[in-house]
């Protein structure tokens, strides 16, 4: 078994930058695999991270967590060819179907190979068919999904997709330095995470401060800052930004802050119904 790590953001890029972000996400999957204590074994190419690791069930739980990673799906890795295709897509349908139910078959091929994605699909399907007679093909709306991407010579068979934060990699965009004293300010540190920042959070509130460590083990806690003391804290964090968790409603009753680095105020749009939400997941992860 395989983990299949999907990233976004990263595709878009050129091919070096491409490569440099993409060798930064793999080396924060190292990091918060090392925090838990959980081994793995991590390669890539140009569009997937591979994660080999005999605990998927906690892999699960630290690869969600880590920014740039846009979805995840535990597969079986077959060679690329269509009787090691056949077989495998035989198995994961005897694992899934019963009598009656539907299926369909999503198949993505990247290389060359003697076969189009059509073919591989028509027969695979075909395959299936003949083993589970009871069972029928839907497209629209199947009761299984069996998932199949040959990337070159290797094969990959997947059913589940577990979605992640997405985003850039953490400490892909420079440092940051965040004011966390409420939900709000948490959420507004999290979002400057996602966009690849490396943040220093200043907070006297340990309750808002020890749910970030879980997406960044090297996160620098500062205290709260003094009076006319915040231009202080940024260059004591040598933060490029500071992220405020500002309120649409905080608007004209709070003072703005005067500081040296460009102020960012991500939450400054969010109902409060979002800014729980977002807590929520930034403790429950």
């Amino acid at each position: 078994m395989v983990l299949l790590v999907r990233f976004g953001e990263l595709a878009l890029k050129s091919r070096y930058v491409r490569r440099q972000l993409r060798d930064r996400l793999v080396a924060n999957i190292q990091d918060l695999f090392a925090a838990e204590g959980v081994e793995c074994i991590t390669e890539a190419d140009e569009a997937r991270v591979y994660v080999h690791t005999n605990d998927i069930d906690r892999a699960r739980g630290i690869l969600v967590r880590v920014f740039g990673i846009v979805s995840v799906s535990p597969a079986v890795e077959v060679h690329a060819d269509r009787d090691g295709l056949r077989a495998a897509a035989l198995a994961e349908a005897d694992r899934a179907l019963s009598p009656g139910k539907s299926f369909a078959l999503r198949t993505r091929r990247v290389g060359t190979h003697p076969f189009t994605s059509q073919d591989l699909a028509k027969d695979l399907g075909a395959a299936i068919r003949a083993s589970h007679p009871d069972s029928r093909v839907d497209l629209t709306r199947p009761d299984v999904e069996i998932h199949v991407e040959v990337r070159l010579n290797r094969g990959f068979l997947f059913r589940d997709i577990w979605a992640g934060p997405g985003g850039l990699p953490l400490g892909s965009q420079g440092r940051a330095l965040a004011i966390v004293d409420d939900d709000a300010g948490m959420v507004a540190a999290w979002m400057g995470m996602k966009r690849g920042c490396r943040v220093a959070v200043a907070s006297g509130d340990r309750l808002h401060v020890e749910p970030l460590r879980r997406w960044d083990v090297h996160l620098k806690a500062l205290p709260p800052p003094a009076p006319q003391g915040l231009e202080d804290l940024v260059r004591l964090a040598r933060a490029d930004a500071l992220f405020l968790g500002t309120r649409g409603r905080d608007l004209g009753a709070l003072p703005r802050p005067k500081v040296s680095v460009p102020v960012f105020e991500p939450a400054i749009g969010l109902g409060d119904e979002d800014v729980a939400r977002l807590a929520a997941r930034i403790r429950d992860a």
